[in-house]
């Protein structure tokens, strides 16, 4: 068994920055796209934060209160995934390693799951992120779209992994 990194939400940015830098696997693509997904999360329950309580958005309340709920969830479950990504990439590069073909398949496997929840999480996500531009205070629609272009780029990033580990899969 291989010596799990730190995990991401225990490593200051800029370290986590230089592992992604270092040229090593891990933390790659599918690490990136799920903080991705984490960080628009973070705008979405902001913008919800900037607007809850303002008397001029008062009828938006609600639906900001359970957006905001949501999106806290979605972050904390999207670092998650990034750590869970690091590991299922750790085993996949360990069982090429010893030439274990069965650890392979499981790993990308469970990498391909990984993916394929970060794509489904960010994909709701950024439906909160657009109502949130919507209804949201107008002094953070920057950071409503910033969270919709973040999904984006989050959810086509997590599709990305999903197809190079389906490949690497028939290869086998």
């Amino acid at each position: 068994m291989s010596k799990r990194k730190k995990s991401i939400t225990k490593q200051t940015v800029e370290s986590f920055v230089k592992d992604i830098a270092s040229g090593k696997p891990t933390p790659g693509g599918g690490a990136v796209a799920a903080f991705t997904g984490a960080t628009a999360a973070a705008l979405v329950e902001m913008v919800c934060t900037l607007t809850i309580g303002k008397k001029e958005y008062g009828r938006f309340e609600n639906k900001l209160q359970n957006i905001q709920k949501n999106s806290l969830e979605y972050r904390k479950k999207l670092l998650k995934l990034a750590d869970d990504d690091v590991a299922a990439f750790t085993s996949v590069m360990e069982g090429y390693r010893s030439g274990d073909k069965e650890k392979i398949k499981r790993s990308l496997k469970r990498a391909m799951e990984v993916s394929m929840e970060v794509k489904k999480l960010v994909t709701e996500l950024q439906k909160m992120a657009i109502t949130v531009s919507k209804f949201g205070n107008k002094n953070a629609i920057s950071d409503a779209k910033t969270a919709i272009y973040l999904c984006g780029a989050s959810g086509k990033s997590a599709w990305e992994n999903v197809k190079i580990n389906k490949q690497a899969l028939k290869n086998l």
